[in-house]
């Protein structure tokens, strides 16, 4: 026979409580003045996961897949590779398929 529904894990309480002191200690004992700029933010990738709620993703009602923030953005250094790129678009709508 297990434990009623809704009692909280007395063990799982009694590991967290610990755990937390343990952290407190860790924590009030860093010196942030003497931390390198990396392990700053590196803490703080690490600190804003358990501080901030994670967003979930949400679609639109029609299915829609969610739109990206940012494009794929190709860079040309010439004329030539623009011509080219505009002759492979070309190709690749005529013939429906894609190639880059």
């Amino acid at each position: 026979m297990g434990r009623i529904a809704g009692i909280p894990n007395k063990l799982t309480t009694e590991v967290k409580d610990k755990l937390q002191t343990v952290m407190d200690d860790v924590v009030s004992q860093l010196d942030i003045a003497e931390m390198t700029t990396d392990q700053k933010i590196k803490m703080l990738q690490i600190g804003l996961h358990y501080l901030l709620p994670k967003l979930k993703s949400v679609s639109d009602e029609t299915g829609k897949e969610d739109t990206p923030l940012f494009r794929e953005v190709q860079i040309l250094n010439t004329v030539d590779e623009k011509e080219r790129l505009d002759k492979v678009r070309a190709y690749e709508e005529k013939h429906g398929v894609e190639i880059l």
